[in-house]
């Protein structure tokens, strides 16, 4: 059975390392498998500044799961960056899937929703800065204005702000992007022209309220002895900064585990709430005012984070040294071996898979790699940490994977869109032992690995272009055949080989016979015409790997190796075979000749090659010379000169 016939629940997320992220994947994946299902992650990794090109490879992230064939659908739209793909997903999955739908932390009609009660989200810890400590000065740093969380998030500010009779005005709230380089630009804001700091900054989630607390310490405000600040998500960093900061917990594992059991219950065919609120509570830590630094939680929390710099730190360097080596891959095989020696730096990765569109990297341009196509080439294979050596397995996009690589036992895989800015590559499947998800180096990994394959596509269609190139060098644009710079090139080579293998070697001289009677009579183009019967008549002939060549406005050469005078009377037997049925069907004015002459080089001779191309030119002209007075070129029947 393949993949796309096993129980499976598609889960469609945006940066995966990420804190929440990480922590809904992990027990989504768990969950599933608990459950029987597969868990196919479709990910990727989000905008990239302004970069246009590179968010349009991103967005090819919704056109990869085959919504028809989910047995459950996990949708996290919120992780989403670029809004337009999330809404695509969204739109694609109404359209496509008939299976049970959940969404996690924003509301879509339609779907099963696991929320966090963002319109009452505050009211905890408003409650407590204003009854336990007396505040009533507040200033808030939201998400976007346009973001529904942080509309609602705004909403429960205000409601419970009115619950104390305490109003919040527009001066007093700063609209920042949820991130952590938010501080300068809030603090600015809200401190500036003011009379009197706040007593407290409300933050819409950690990473601002960090960002705004480093922000006031750079100016030397104290917090919390100026100004309280306070988050909101309770990711791990709010334990292990100075002071720490005091927020809001949402129970991601119960969202997380709450989501697979609805894709359960309606696949059984029970009905579910179309919105389930999970809990939230205040985290009381030194930030507000209140709370005491535990020194061994403390101590725990900078040993994770002097670990986690120590790795951050070995990743940056391995992806350099990915990055230096894959360079050098002259083909998939060998960046195969590069992806391998680096795999490993993706903790407890089972199984890695390269799976490439079918575009001809040689001819097609990279504006038409867009999309993914229905059949795709799997062309790395590291099954439970075994490089499977080289693979080119056509299989269709539906099965995921080809049948042979898919696990026995439900697991998570997790799949990413590979792409060199809009260039569409292909896609990757990575699996993991144990609990295992994608780590932080899992983002650069497969950037070098999108970079090398793009190099290598790159490479290849260079080489092909040179390839072109040295042909069009060697090559004659009339008849097809080499030219001269071929004949000379090869011809040296040829004999060097037949000296060294101590083989016989004929050379042959073909000199088409009337070709200026042609093109004085009857005009270039019929001449042209001719010269083209003679290449064709050469090719024909061709029997024992000749070569075959256009030296000159009528001279031709073939060279043979390990040929003899039998050989050559055969050549010379089919050549004029062929000419003379030409001449018999033509309908040309003209009758299309040739004078040939050869010599068997002999290799014990010790003859400069220069010799045996002259001997074999003066037998050629013998038998022009001696056909001259017979030959007949011009039909009788011909008319005259094209006027």
């Amino acid at each position: 059975m393949n993949l796309g016939q096993k129980k499976k629940i598609a889960i469609l997320i945006c940066r995966s390392s990420a804190e929440y992220q990480y922590t809904l994947l992990g027990r989504l994946v768990s969950k599933a498998q608990e459950l029987g299902y597969y868990a196919l992650v479709y990910s990727c990794f989000g905008k990239y500044g302004n970069n246009e090109a590179y968010d349009v490879g991103e967005s090819y992230i919704a056109d990869l799961p085959d919504f028809t064939q989910m047995d459950g659908i996990i949708l996290a739209p919120d992780t989403f960056d670029n809004y337009a793909v999330a809404d695509k997903i969204i739109r694609l999955v109404r359209e496509k899937a008939t299976c049970p739908v959940v969404c996690v932390r924003r509301y879509v009609e339609g779907f099963a929703n696991i929320l966090v009660d963002d319109e009452h989200a505050l009211d905890g810890i408003i409650t407590h800065l204003v009854k336990d400590h007396g505040y009533r000065d507040f200033c808030f740093v939201n998400g976007p204005r346009e973001h529904i969380d942080a509309k609602r998030r705004l909403t429960s500010l205000k409601n419970t702000m009115a619950e104390f009779d305490i109003t919040v005005d527009d001066e007093d709230i700063y609209f920042g992007n949820f991130w952590r380089d938010v501080g300068p630009a809030a603090v600015d804001y809200l401190l500036t022209g003011r009379d009197r700091w706040p007593q407290a900054i409300i933050c819409a989630n950690d990473y601002s309220a960090i960002s705004v607390i480093d922000e006031l310490q750079r100016r030397g405000i104290r917090v919390p002895q100026d100004i309280a600040v306070t988050g909101f998500d309770d990711i791990s960093e709010t334990d292990a900064i100075a002071p720490t900061v005091t927020s809001v917990r949402v129970n991601v594992r119960e969202m997380a585990e709450r989501a697979v059991e609805a894709i359960r219950l309606m696949e059984e065919g029970e009905k579910v709430p179309e919105i389930t609120y999970i809990p939230t509570h205040v985290v009381i830590r030194e930030s507000c005012g209140c709370g005491t630094r535990n020194a061994a939680r403390l101590e725990a929390a900078v040993k994770r984070y002097f670990d986690q710099d120590q790795k951050t730190r070995s990743f940056l360097m391995q992806s350099m040294f990915m990055s230096i080596h894959a360079e050098k891959a002259r083909d998939i095989d060998e960046l195969n071996n590069v992806i391998y020696s680096f795999l490993n730096q993706n903790e407890q990765v089972r199984d890695f898979y390269v799976v490439l569109n079918d575009y001809d990297w040689r001819t097609q341009e990279p504006e038409e790699f867009r999309g993914f196509t229905p059949m795709m080439h799997l062309r790395t294979a590291v099954r439970e940490n075994i490089l499977l050596g080289h693979v080119d397995h056509v299989f269709d996009i539906q099965e995921i994977l080809p049948e042979e690589y898919v696990c026995d036992d439900p697991c998570g895989y997790f799949i990413v869109p590979l792409h060199y800015h809009e260039a569409c590559l292909g896609y990757g499947v990575m699996t993991y032992s144990g609990d295992g998800i994608p780590n932080p180096f899992f983002q650069p990994f497969i950037t070098n690995v999108c970079t090398a394959l793009e190099e290598l596509r790159s490479n290849m269609k260079k080489e092909t272009l040179i390839a072109e190139l040295q042909h069009l060098y060697v090559s004659d644009v009339l008849t097809g055949l080499s030219n001269r710079r071929g004949f000379e090139q090869k011809c040296e080579s040829m004999y060097e080989q037949a000296a060294r293998k101590r083989q016989p070697m004929a050379i042959i001289g073909i000199d088409m016979d009337g070709l200026k009677d042609i093109n004085d009579t009857f005009g270039h183009s019929f001449g042209d015409l001719a010269l083209k019967a003679i290449a064709n008549a050469m090719s024909a002939a061709c029997f024992q790997n000749e070569l075959c060549y256009r030296v000159g406005g009528d001279e031709f050469q073939v060279i043979a190796l390990n040929y003899n005078e039998d050989m050559v009377l055969e050549y010379r037997d089919r050549f004029r075979a062929f000419l003379d049925d030409y001449n018999s069907r033509s309908g040309r004015p003209y009758i299309v000749q040739a004078s040939f002459g050869y010599v068997i080089v002999d290799p014990k001779a010790n003859v400069p090659l220069g010799e045996w191309l002259t001997l074999s030119d003066d037998r050629m002209y013998e038998e022009k010379n001696a056909r001259r007075a017979t030959r007949k070129i011009i039909r009788d029947s011909a008319p005259g000169k094209e006027g």
